[in-house]
C-alpha cells in the first residue's frame, strides 16, 4: 500500500505543472508601500532540475539519514528551509549543491519591488503539487542578508523568509507569471 502511496505522489509531482501562467506587465502592478523587503542587492540562485529526475530526487528520501548530504539537498529543494535568514549553512549550501549564480540588475530591482509586495488579490486555487524550489532569491541590505524568496514556477508556491508584511498572498495577483518573466527572459 505505501508503495503505491509513494508512486502517486511522485506522479503528482510530474504532472503538477501550472497551466495558467499569465503574465502580466509589471506596471499593472501596483506597489502599495507595504514591501516585502528593503533591499539594495539580489542574487538569482537557480538550478536546472528535470522533471524526470525529480521522481528519482524524491525516492533518495526513504530511511535518509537526518545529517547526511542528501538530506541537506532534499531540504533545500524540497521544503521551507532555512528557517532563519541568518543561517550561516545556507549560501554555501546553494554553492556546494551547484545552484547557478547572477546578480539581478540594479534596474530591475523596481520590478521586483512591486512583486514583492503585500497585495491585495486574495484567493487563487490550490495545487495538489509538491514544491520543486529551482529559483531561489537572497535579497541583501548593506551586503546583509535580509530576506530568501524560494519559488516554485512549477506549481505556483513560494517560501518567503525575512519579511515582517503578511506574504501569504504572494502569486495571487500573477506575481509567478511576471516574475518569471523579469528572471527568464530579462536576464
Amino acid at each position: 500500500m505505501n508503495k503505491y502511496l509513494f508512486l502517486i505522489v511522485c506522479f503528482s509531482f510530474l504532472n503538477c505543472k501550472n497551466s495558467e501562467n499569465k503574465i502580466v506587465n509589471t506596471a499593472e502592478i501596483k506597489s502599495n508601500n507595504l514591501n516585502f523587503f528593503d533591499f539594495d542587492k539580489v542574487e538569482h540562485y537557480s538550478k536546472d532540475i528535470k522533471d524526470d529526475d525529480i521522481l528519482h530526487e524524491m525516492q533518495r528520501l526513504d530511511g535518509i539519514d537526518k545529517h547526511s548530504e542528501e538530506y541537506n539537498y532534499l531540504n533545500l529543494i524540497g521544503y521551507n528551509y532555512p528557517k532563519d535568514i541568518n543561517d550561516k549553512e545556507f549560501i554555501s549550501n546553494l554553492i556546494k549543491y551547484k545552484f547557478s549564480k547572477i546578480q539581478i540588475d540594479n534596474n530591475i530591482h523596481k520590478d521586483i519591488n512591486k512583486l514583492f509586495s503585500t497585495s491585495k488579490c486574495e484567493g487563487g486555487y490550490p495545487l495538489a503539487c509538491a514544491p520543486v524550489y529551482r529559483d531561489i532569491l537572497v535579497f541583501y541590505k548593506q551586503d546583509k542578508i535580509i530576506g530568501i524568496a524560494k519559488i516554485c514556477f512549477e506549481c505556483g508556491q513560494s517560501y518567503i523568509l525575512g519579511s515582517s508584511n503578511d506574504v501569504s498572498n504572494f502569486g495571487s495577483c500573477s506575481e509567478y507569471g511576471v516574475l518569471y518573466e523579469i528572471l527568464k527572459e530579462k536576464q
